[in-house]
């Protein structure tokens, strides 16, 4: 399809007769000229046609030569973060537009965009616009709805386009100086054994290089003799990569909006993988909202999108968290993290039917400071049971990343203008992880 057919599938135009009597009135004055002679009757039919025609003329230009576009220059930002989009209204005919209407139907954004402007003949007219995005999720900016008028007023021009651009906006991710994470996944106070969950690499072969493999591990001899590159074969004898399991399941949430469990445990998920990920570390991410997510460890940039995709568009769910452990199946030689603020201990006997505890963390979320009922002491009690160290997480961590919550000041929007950008001619930008 060319460009011109896929702008015209993305248009709907209609056109309005405001004073619906003019039609009337045009056709009862040639009647009254016809029947009595007088020529002002013939004057005011002349005039009335003559102003309906021209009208009709004016609304027709418009139609065809006035358009609206929007450029977002930006695909994902985070929370907190101020994106400015740029309005174009073009008109490429030989009638001004003396007022258009426009307005965003979005039904995302909290305040949708509502102007009117002018613009004259082969003239452009430009604005800028501000978003401030306070929450995460998947934002859709348009359809747009564009309304312009004759210089009488007789028609009312509607151009519905149906063009829309997607922001993503991930959950804010925090420096986690409270938790104090060890490179093995223990936390908290609990002892460290640094030895038992570290990565220890010894090579098993040779194979061909493969896009993000690292250059330390390219084996230059036989690269050398095999005119291609060719990188060792690594087995991890004893694995320092996290499995990121976040409880979703509505029965055990507290709290509302923002200030709920739900949003706690994002958070801190979210912070968790750019911790580990920024360690060079394998992360992969397991939760069951209204879908399931089942993200396998990987260490590269593309994971890092995977997984505030779905930590961004994460909403409670049905399941439970021991059904989500049983699922899939884990590497032994992962370490398992668990973020809940469930206070029934059957998740905890899960981690051991399904790989062993010896490599499990939990961080417990406490629905009591949300409003909701708490009764940590059983958790607590099968969690030394199974010896996993775990660590619970206050609602501070929540109002460090909202600070609103707090009652505090706005943080000042960050101004999201630079970085690596990445334009394609016609459609959406794509913006780079780093």
């Amino acid at each position: 399809m060319s460009d011109k057919g896929a702008q015209a599938t993305q248009r709907k135009i209609a056109f309005y007769l405001n004073p619906w009597l003019l039609s009337l009135w045009v056709g009862l004055f040639i009647v009254l000229y016809v029947l009595s002679g007088y020529r002002g009757y013939l004057v005011l039919f002349i005039g009335s046609a003559g102003a309906w025609l021209l009208a009709w003329v004016w609304v027709r230009s418009l139609s065809r030569n006035l358009r609206i576009e929007r450029k977002l220059h930006l695909a994902w930002a985070r929370v907190g973060d101020s994106v400015h989009e740029q309005f174009r209204l073009i008109n490429t005919g030989w009638l001004p537009a003396l007022w258009v209407e426009i307005t965003d139907t979005s039904s995302t954004l909290a305040t949708p965009i509502r102007m009117v402007s002018g613009v004259d003949p082969h003239a452009t007219r430009t604005r800028h616009f501000t978003h401030l995005f306070q929450r995460r999720g998947l934002y859709t900016l348009g359809p747009t709805r564009l309304q312009a008028s004759d210089p009488f007023g007789i028609f009312t021009l509607t151009v519905f386009d149906h063009h829309s651009d997607t922001m993503l906006v991930t959950p804010p991710v925090l420096p986690l100086r409270q938790l104090s994470i060890t490179p093995g996944g223990w936390a908290g106070d609990q002892q460290r054994r640094r030895h038992a969950l570290e990565r220890e690499i010894s090579d098993v072969g040779v194979r061909n290089y493969a896009p993000g493999d690292s250059l330390k591990r390219i084996h230059w001899r036989v690269s050398a003799h095999s005119d291609t590159l060719i990188v060792r074969q690594l087995e991890a004898v004893s694995s320092a990569d996290w499995w990121i399991f976040v409880d979703l399941e509505a029965a055990t949430q507290a709290g509302s909006g923002l200030d709920s469990t739900l949003e706690l445990s994002i958070v801190l998920a979210a912070s968790l993988a750019m911790h580990g990920l920024k360690e060079r570390r394998r992360v992969g991410l397991a939760l069951a909202g209204p879908k399931l997510v089942w993200l396998e460890p990987r260490a590269d940039l593309a994971q890092r999108w995977r997984i505030l995709r779905a930590l961004s568009m994460a909403e409670a769910g049905m399941r439970p968290l021991a059904d989500l452990m049983a699922a899939g199946r884990l590497a032994q030689t992962a370490a398992l993290v668990v973020i809940t603020p469930s206070h029934e201990p059957g998740w905890v006997a899960a981690i051991g039917r399904q790989r062993g505890a010896s490599k499990a963390t939990a961080f417990l979320v406490d629905p009591g400071e949300f409003g909701g009922q708490t009764d940590p002491g059983r958790v607590s009690a099968a969690l030394a049971n199974h010896r996993i160290p775990y660590t619970r997480v206050p609602r501070r961590l929540l109002v460090e990343a909202y600070p609103l919550l707090g009652g505090g000041a706005p943080v000042r929007p960050r101004q999201v203008q630079s970085g690596k950008r990445y334009f394609r001619q016609g459609g959406a930008a794509w913006q780079s992880m780093d």
